[in-house]
């Protein structure tokens, strides 16, 4: 072969050999950018999931407060003994919650007998007294106009040495004291060292004011002057983010507090945040009077997914190779949009499941398992404010012939037309629940009045007995409803209500259908 010949078949094996030198790496890019995209979806699911269930947890706090506000509101006075009975009672379920203080304001002229009470329940017999900022080195109080001691912690072992804490006195508090007071609102303070452990992570309280009855509280003066103290419920937003979970995976997890618009390290302490993009998701918390802001910053190695490095130089097998590379780039974006897919359908999952867990499928209503929490806190609330609780188990008659003469589509129409015209006859407070099948279940609070309750039921038995059009081109159908009713008593709960409520609903069927009897009366009531 003369040296022309020969430079040409180089010169041809170097192209094929640089053709399929770059189709692999363009290839290689390609899925390592694919596999990326994929990761970085991922991630800002997971962070966007752990950042709802942060949210969830600080959307407690307030309602824990309003609960604590409610047992001041129901009673004259709250004694230690009920303030810590009512905290073992709320405080167990939501494990977020560091402590609820119960803070009274206190005239100077008072102090005296305030101390005198106190003393015996401090571990430091220093009657009211102050911190310095750094939470050491506590000193009694000196005299003020007005103190805003702290009288009552739960749990009380764990937070007994704040008792008497003078929380007018701490910079941290103050303002936020002073404004949740003037305002009527609950305001969180930034983050400070607690006094039962300087050294350990910051906290921050929410203040809640409770005013005196009777006391005008139009103006911010007047709340001021109707205060009667503040609830205090205490975070530690270090445990929050402890409660999340990305598996296997080291995501960092930061928190800032947007003070003026600009961040401010919460956790970890000296944290700056960084730009969003990939492997940075940021959302914004929200917590009564802050905002805070949470970041997930990911890993260098996110996802697990190894990138496989395609040989470059296979300078002699270029249509094989070639081949190879297609059948891998095919095989890479097919289990890139597999994966997506996936991720997808178990995102929907999980949002089905997170309804299916309380509410029923068909109806949109409560199920049996949130039915009997609400009845549980009805008769919770029926204990302790009094009143009288109803429980009614409601039956459609004429519900199976529909089933069977329309199928079972047309039945599941017609239970949701129910459901619907159920909650429309309803009052806020109440509760319908679907237990199954064509039986519900009405919770019905505050039933004192048996007039009103009489209308209730019957408006319940008009709604459901008005005919029911299925689809265009059917007759329209008519059920009717039977329903038993239940009081509370003292030693009811919610097990014994139903049953109850059921056995009456069954004597209403036997009465006549259409119709409502009292379990334990004497005779059904009809439209």
């Amino acid at each position: 072969m003369d040296w022309r010949a020969r430079r040409g078949y180089w010169a041809r094996l170097l192209a094929v050999g640089g053709l399929g030198a770059l189709i692999s790496v363009v290839a290689y890019l390609y899925s390592s950018a694919l596999e990326r995209r994929v990761q970085a979806g991922e991630f800002q699911r997971l962070a966007h999931v752990q950042f709802n269930n942060v949210q969830n947890l600080l959307d407690h706090s307030p309602q824990v407060l309003l609960a604590f506000r409610g047992l001041f509101i129901s009673a004259e006075t709250v004694e230690p003994a009920e303030f810590a009975s009512f905290a073992r009672e709320v405080l167990p379920s939501y494990p977020e919650i560091l402590a609820v203080h119960w803070a009274p304001r206190v005239l100077h002229g008072e102090r005296g007998e305030f101390e005198r009470v106190l003393l015996p329940f401090q571990e430091r017999r220093l009657g009211i007294f102050d911190v310095a900022a750094d939470a050491r080195f506590p000193v009694s109080a000196p005299t003020r106009e007005e103190y805003l001691p702290i009288r009552y912690a739960e749990p009380f072992e764990m937070n007994r040495q704040v008792l008497g804490l003078d929380v007018l006195a701490r910079p941290y508090n103050r303002e936020v004291a002073r404004t949740a007071a003037r305002l009527g609102v609950q305001r969180t303070t930034p983050v400070f060292p607690l006094l039962q452990d300087p050294n350990g992570p910051p906290a921050v309280a929410i203040y809640q004011p409770v005013y005196r009855k009777g006391m005008p509280v139009a103006g911010a003066e007047q709340r001021w002057q109707a205060l009667e103290g503040h609830l205090v419920l205490m975070l530690r937003p270090s445990v929050l983010l402890k409660s999340l979970s990305f598996g296997p995976q080291r995501v960092e997890v930061r928190l800032y507090d947007l003070a003026d618009g600009q961040p401010v390290a919460i956790h970890p302490r000296g944290a700056v945040p960084q730009e969003p993009g990939d492997g940075v998701v940021q959302h914004r918390l929200s917590i009564p009077g802050r905002q805070w802001l949470i970041e997930f910053v990911a890993p260098q190695d996110f996802g697990g997914f190894p990138v496989s490095i395609l040989p470059l130089l296979l300078m002699f097998s270029l249509l094989a190779l070639t081949l190879v590379l297609l059948l891998l780039l095919d095989r890479s974006h097919r289990g890139a949009i597999a994966l997506e897919r996936l991720n997808g359908e178990l995102l929907s999952r999980q949002k089905e499941l997170d309804g299916l867990a309380y509410y029923d499928a068909l109806t949109g209503l409560p199920n049996r398992l949130l039915l009997f929490d609400r009845i549980n806190m009805a008769l919770g609330l029926q204990h302790r404010e009094g009143g009288r609780l109803a429980v009614c188990v409601l039956d459609l008659d004429g519900f199976k012939a529909v089933n069977d003469h329309f199928g079972h589509q047309a039945g599941d129409l017609l239970l949701k037309e129910v459901a619907q015209r159920m909650q429309a006859v309803l009052r806020p407070s109440d509760t319908v629940a679907r237990l199954g099948g064509d039986e519900f279940v009405v919770v019905l609070p505050g039933a004192n009045d048996q007039p009103a309750l009489d209308s209730i039921l019957q408006r319940l038995i008009e709604q459901v007995s008005r005919p029911v059009a299925l689809s265009a081109g059917q007759l329209a159908v008519a059920v009717s409803a039977s329903i038993g009713v239940a009081f509370a008593g003292a030693s009811s709960d919610a097990n014994s209500l139903v049953r109850e409520a059921d056995l009456a609903m069954y004597e209403a069927k036997h009465a006549g259908k259409a119709c409502y009897r009292i379990f334990g009366a004497g005779q059904a009531t009809s439209v």
